[in-house]
């Protein structure tokens, strides 16, 4: 056996991934919840109660935030902007005016008083643990693709599975939400036709995308199976394009339309 034959054994013949609904963000409240049980000991310090109190409240303020909006990069963007221009010129104003509204709402949040309750935040975690459980084992029955060299198939249980299997298929991930993809490097996985001009699915929620991007890359670059002539290969190219043809004139008045939150990270 060759040493280039050797390689081509060592190519990934099949990728498989699984699609997640947003409760897949939760997992910081309970991480934080059973690791700050054991950091937090049955007396905790003042100082290392806030501070852990401040850690779970920011967190779980993030994963609400994730579940609830799509925060789209150019909107991060402006936002940090606007944080940065009112603290600078909060500072300018409490130095050279006097004006002391940024610390008097500091001293506020200080003056709660704030502290980590470890039996609060162990409860939560085991209460959302369950369904999180659930919610992962649901995704690998009814949410599970498979990307091999020639097609793109879904499986799900108790359903009719799908399978795209003519001609090349062209994909392209996109980072909707920042949120999302700070907890989980997640994204979504569009599947376009060989002449990209179709969008023939679309798959939210799929984690650390960035590196199945790169394997379902290698898939689909890789030497096919099966090689097919010349007159096979212009059969399928010339079926899609009719099927793309049926489609512009089903769907005329949607074809070319954007949706927000499509843009790249």
């Amino acid at each position: 056996m060759t040493q280039s034959t050797q390689q081509q054994y060592k190519k990934p013949k099949a990728v498989s991934f699984c699609a997640y609904p947003k409760l897949v963000f939760a997992w910081p409240i309970i991480f934080m919840g059973l690791i700050f049980y054991f950091i937090a000991g049955s007396e905790p310090s003042e100082g290392l109660a806030a501070t852990l109190g401040w850690i779970y409240l920011i967190g779980s303020v993030v994963v609400i935030l994730t579940l609830g909006v799509d925060v789209e990069r150019n909107y991060a963007a402006f936002w940090l902007v606007m944080f940065v221009a009112l603290f600078f010129v909060g500072r300018w104003l409490q130095d050279v005016q006097g004006f002391t509204l940024l610390g008097d709402i500091y001293n506020w949040f200080v003056g709660l008083e704030l502290r980590y309750d470890r039996g609060f935040g162990l409860a939560t975690s085991c209460l959302l643990a369950l369904p999180y459980l659930v919610m992962l084992l649901w995704a690998r029955i009814q949410h599970r693709w498979r990307v091999t060299h020639n097609e793109f198939e879904h499986f799900s249980w108790g359903r009719a599975d799908d399978s795209l299997a003519r001609g090349a298929k062209r994909v392209r991930s996109t980072y909707p939400d920042l949120l999302e993809f700070l907890l989980l490097g997640a994204g979504t996985l569009i599947v376009y036709s060989a002449t990209g001009r179709s969008e023939l699915r679309r798959i939210n929620h799929v984690p650390f995308l960035p590196l199945l991007r790169r394997r379902i890359s290698k898939i689909l670059s890789s030497r096919k199976v099966t090689v097919a002539t010349d007159q096979q290969q212009q059969a399928i190219y010339d079926e899609e394009m009719d099927d793309e043809d049926d489609y512009g004139r089903g769907s005329s008045s949607s074809e070319g339309s954007h949706e927000p939150g499509q843009e790249r990270l």
